[in-house]
């Protein structure tokens, strides 16, 4: 990796803790704290306790003062000698379970503050997906946005708090050993010479590097093969359906094996790189230990003296073995913030207006001003759309398939912002006006109805969330839903699944239908709202539909000629253009494109009609 690139990644690794971690700091700090007292009697304190105890206990050493003291007062002469003993050997446990306090404090606190961390990522992660348009949606698969959210999000919480966390407390580990070993050397003149292993430690740096820039690699692959995982998984459980009624169950059970066997692959060679780096180390470590070892007996090291140095050895090559880890896994963090960068740094093609316009109430006059849009460069979708809608007109859209007629009412609702031109509300631009204006001020009731997760009553109280009750049932009623509401069980209150599982289409319609009521837009789009119905289901509907565009201004999108009935208006679309705009005997007249679509489904139905 370039000094450039390592820049960059240390640089996204402080703004992950200003912007995360810092916001944690009455968890955080005590935590470290917790965790440098551990260090230092890690460090420190247990080899000076090893070398203080072991000639106490085995070669019948003075205690040291005030102990000395404390013993001398409770026990007798003769007492005295086992008495020392034992209180020396307690010293051991004693400082452990110190150290190991504060482990425990260090670790507790340090996961808290994480799962609070965890809980911003996540958060601020989700409502970026909320502020992004539709067209960052339809470019990026559901199952990576999925693993954006939940699992990077996770594993990125993670390096961060065990980054911070060895980034202060193997530091401190390695200084207070080290710290133990100089104070020795400067006793013991024979044992300064084993100082000069620790230059040792720099063999280790190459290997730490080498492996690093490979995990890295790795890392992005694994992002990158989960996310396909999770979109096999999250497509076959959306499309049972067509899976079942397509006998394409073992194609979907091949599809998922090769993309978890492609997974297990990139792990396991991150697994081996990452397994890679701690045996080398300690290959190292080892030697220089022996070293020490050779010539620490022929300087002439009593054995306490040598247990006490080999263990603060011990303390110094652990936390240089774990802070080669720690740089190797603030590449990884950057590697999958990388990857979290896509959706929080991706441009908002539909941004929010600086300075909104305020649209106090909706009149629901729409217009098009010569407007132009392409959802790729050079392929245009409408060509210079110029178009003057007064306020509770009923207007059909008709037109072949990829005329243009989806992309008018997307435009309407700002989905997509138009490349050329303005489409406007009220004579204001739908740009200038803020999400919730227009959010209250446009309606949409879509061919597939979504149903979130709750009680009947919730999904039609989505449309206006702050309703009574007794609004809700009057929504019900105008939309026809109540009969079939009351006579389920739990009626209201009962509790939908997933997707609305357990309903027919034209029960989902109609709390949709009821949803659009309850919200009562000025403007209402019917985007092709009956055409997964049956016949018999289309025209109880459209009695509901019917009264639903009343005194609003409506756009109906339909295949359907039965569906455009009550329009007082029809756009005919072709090749993102309006070539037809009139009633419907003025376009059967008129245009040729009208008169052959409704011919031929007029003949169409006439042949059902007969058979």
């Amino acid at each position: 990796m370039s000094a450039q690139a390592e820049d960059s990644v240390w640089k996204k690794y402080g703004f992950l803790f200003h912007t995360y971690i810092s916001g944690e700091k009455g968890r955080v700090v005590p935590g470290l704290l917790f965790g440098a007292a551990a260090a230092a009697l890690g460090g420190a304190g247990l080899p000076a306790i090893v070398e203080t105890v072991l000639p106490i206990v085995f070669g019948g050493e003075p205690l040291p003062e005030p102990l000395a003291g404390w013993v001398r007062d409770r026990f007798s002469p003769e007492e005295i000698p086992s008495a020392a003993m034992w209180a020396a050997a307690v010293l051991i446990p004693l400082v452990i379970m110190v150290r190991g306090g504060a482990a425990f404090l260090n670790s507790y606190l340090l996961a808290k503050a994480g799962l609070r961390i965890l809980e911003k990522l996540r958060l601020r992660l989700f409502e970026r997906l909320q502020e992004l348009p539709l067209a960052f949606h339809e470019r990026h698969k559901r199952g990576e946005l999925l693993n954006q959210v939940l699992g990077n999000t996770s594993l990125l919480q993670g390096n961060m708090i065990a980054i911070l966390n060895d980034l202060v407390i193997q530091p401190l580990t390695l200084l207070s050993a080290f710290g133990y070993l100089l104070y020795t050397a400067l006793r013991h003149s024979e044992a300064a010479m084993l100082l000069v292993n620790l230059a040792v430690t720099g063999a280790c740096i190459p290997v730490i590097k080498r492996v690093g820039s490979r995990m890295v690699r790795k890392t992005r692959r694994i992002v990158d093969s989960y996310a396909d995982m999770t979109s096999v998984v999250e497509e076959n459980l959306t499309a049972q359906r067509d899976i079942r009624s397509l006998n394409l169950e073992e194609m979907q059970v091949e599809l998922l094996r090769a993309r978890v066997r492609e997974y297990i692959a990139h792990s396991l060679r991150l697994s081996f790189w990452s397994q890679a780096l701690a045996p080398a180390i300690e290959v190292i470590s080892a030697c220089a230990l022996a070293f020490s070892l050779y010539m620490g007996c022929r300087g002439g090291l009593s054995l306490e003296q040598f247990a006490a140095i080999a263990m603060a050895f011990y303390y110094c090559y652990t936390p240089i073995k774990t802070l080669g880890g720690v740089q190797n896994l603030i590449r990884v963090t950057g590697a999958v913030y990388e990857k979290m960068e896509e959706v929080l740094e991706a441009p908002d093609e539909t941004p929010e207006p600086a300075r909104p316009v305020p649209l106090v109430r909706a009149r629901g006059e729409v217009s098009f001003r010569r407007v132009s849009f392409s959802y790729l460069p050079g392929v245009p979708v409408l060509r210079e759309v110029s178009l003057e809608v007064p306020a509770g007109q009923i207007v059909a859209l008709v037109g072949p398939s990829g005329s243009g007629k989806t992309t008018f009412i997307n435009l309407i609702c700002r989905f997509y912002d138009a490349r050329e031109g303005s489409v406007c509300l009220d004579g204001v631009d739908v740009r200038c006006l803020s999400r919730a204006d227009r959010a209250r001020a446009v309606g949409l009731v879509s061919q597939f109805p979504v149903l979130f997760r709750g009680s009947v009553a919730d999904n039609i109280r989505v449309g206006r969330p702050g309703a009574s009750d007794a609004e809700v049932r009057e929504a019900a009623r105008l939309a026809c839903a109540d009969e079939f509401i009351d006579s389920s069980p739990g009626g209201a209150a009962r509790l939908i699944a997933d997707g609305g599982e357990g309903l027919s289409g034209g029960q989902r319609q109609r709390i949709s239908i009821a949803r659009a009521f309850l919200k009562n837009a000025p403007v209402l789009i019917l985007d092709e709202a009956t055409a997964s119905l049956d016949m018999n289901s289309e025209a109880q509907i459209q009695r509901s539909l019917e009264s639903l565009a009343r005194r609003r201004t409506t756009f109906i999108v339909a295949h359907r000629f039965s569906a455009i009935r009550m329009a007082q208006r029809i756009l005919v679309f072709d090749r993102g253009r309006i070539v037809g705009d009139g009633s419907h005997d003025e376009l059967y007249a008129s245009s040729p494109l009208y008169r052959g679509l409704f011919d031929r489904q007029a003949a169409g139905a006439g042949k059902g009609g007969a058979a």
